[in-house]
Order: structure tokens, then sequence, then C-alpha cells
């Protein structure tokens, strides 16, 4: 069963800056919700991903 999940945190950009992320993922487990944040945000140009917390939501 797939759900939506929460995950939030931050990461580095390409100025340096620290800024927050946070990312919607429709996911089977939370272990893929917080690979596939981490991948989009990596793809997106973010340096030193770190994911504070993913939190399932029912839709």
């Amino acid at each position: 069963m797939r759900d939506y999940f929460n995950v939030t945190g931050h990461a580095t950009n390409k100025r340096g800056s620290i800024v927050a992320i946070n990312y919607q993922v429709f996911s089977s487990d939370i272990r893929y919700a917080t690979a596939h944040a981490m991948k989009q945000a990596q793809q997106e140009g973010f340096t030193q991903v770190r994911i504070a917390k993913t939190k399932e939501v029912r839709a």
C-alpha cells in the first residue's frame, strides 16, 4: 500500500547557504520515501543533505 510522506530536513545550496527542504513523497515505505527525497534534493543541486524527519500523512 502506498501512502504520502512528508520529508523535512536541510541542505546546502550552490552558494553555500543552508536551506530548509520539504518534500511530499508518494511511496510504499518510510525508507524509500527518505531515499527518494534525498535523491530529489541532490538532483536539484543541493549538497550535504540531512533528513530530520519523515512522517506518514493520511491523504
